[in-house]
């Protein structure tokens, strides 16, 4: 199977190096085809001019005229030139397209699992051989709540991926009550999480009402359910603000019946919203990457605190604040792709190591 993933590898790498050269060859053949009929045209009118021929102001009227023309052509030959990226870009999503796809497939989860694992997980990219996480050993219990910390570029964001089987490891398994996830069907996985990565979805076409009961369309609504959420997210006072209240659409290229324009909202506000859509899912696996980067430090202590405090959730975060990961079970360091430290705050605190060093000012 490592010798197919490379064959493919190194193939696709000499096609997209042969038609890299390729278009290079193309345009450099083209601009200088341009600069000799330029050179050429100039010349000509230059000569005329030193035998009276032409009147002087006749080579600014040939030089602005090749030049049009000659832009003209430069653009035809780049349009031209991106019909072969067009067809380029084409053979690789027809390629993307043909890969076996598996998301309804493998056994059903009929209620959430107990234990969440990474056994000797590790994982690289495909065209790149440098692993991204290394041996990575992880054992988690319903109900625990779990931090990931480590520097940008730790892996954390991979490690997220891999438990919701967006990738495959390269070596070890991810496993679900003893059973990997790759046997798993992986929308019954999938119904049992409520995921808020960095780079969420904002519905700009939709009210902040619908920005947050999207969270679980399949559920009947419930107004009670609605207002916690919004609370709980801290998301109540800026919705009360808005020019249409909760039914204010989120975009100002889109217009209410009323022919007003939505209206944009701030980056910590968006985050509340995308906070308040995961409460209203209720999901009994909830897992935050980074969720609250733009909201400010005691408002996301205080949101920790309510997520922290809800008993049967299981809670995974990413988070860079002291005072959020302080309320979690177990810590996982990360640090280069691998796990250096694991244990309780106080425990990791006491040790003085790499955790210690990374949160000494916060914790001062």
């Amino acid at each position: 199977m490592l010798d197919m993933r490379a064959k493919w590898r190194d193939k696709d790498q000499l096609e997209r190096i042969q038609f890299e050269r390729a278009y290079i060859i193309k345009r450099l053949a083209a601009d200088v085809v341009e600069a000799i009929a330029q050179l050429v045209g100039l010349l000509s009118i230059v000569l005329q001019i030193i035998h009276r021929v032409q009147p002087v102001g006749q080579f600014v009227l040939v030089e602005q005229m090749m030049s049009r023309a000659l832009g003209g052509m430069s653009g035809l030959i780049i349009q031209f030139n991106s019909i072969d990226q067009d067809i380029a870009a084409m053979v690789d999503f027809q390629r993307f397209m043909r890969l076996p796809r598996n998301l309804n497939e493998g056994r059903k989860l009929l209620e959430p699992p107990q234990t969440i694992e990474l056994r000797n997980v590790s994982f690289h990219y495909l065209k790149n051989d440098k692993l991204v996480l290394s041996d990575i050993n992880m054992k988690i219990r319903a109900g625990q709540r779990i931090a990931i910390v480590g520097e940008n570029g730790a892996g954390k964001s991979t490690l997220i991926k891999l438990l919701l089987g967006l990738y495959q490891p390269t070596r070890g398994q991810v496993l679900l009550d003893n059973v990997s996830l790759t046997d798993i069907n992986k929308s019954s996985w999938h119904s049992y999480l409520g995921v808020l990565q960095q780079d969420f979805i904002k519905y700009r076409f939709a009210t902040a009402y619908e920005n947050v009961v999207y969270g679980d369309v399949q559920r009947s609504y419930d107004e009670q359910h609605y207002q916690r959420s919004i609370k709980q997210a801290e998301a109540s006072a800026f919705i009360d603000k808005l020019p249409k209240k909760r039914d204010t659409i989120l975009g100002q290229w889109f217009e209410h019946d009323d022919g007003t324009n939505g209206v944009d909202l701030s980056g910590g506000q968006w985050q509340r919203l995308a906070l308040a859509r995961n409460f209203y899912r209720q999901a009994p696996i909830v897992i935050l990457d980074e969720p609250t980067s733009a909201i400010d430090a005691l408002a996301e202590s205080r949101i920790f605190a309510r997520l922290f405090g809800k008993h049967g959730n299981t809670i995974i975060a990413i988070s860079h604040r002291y005072t959020t990961i302080k309320k979690a079970d177990v810590v996982y360091m990360m640090q280069n792709g691998k796990i250096v430290e694991q244990g309780s705050v106080d425990e990791l605190v006491a040790r003085r190591g790499e955790f210690y060093k990374m949160f000494a000012s916060q914790i001062e």
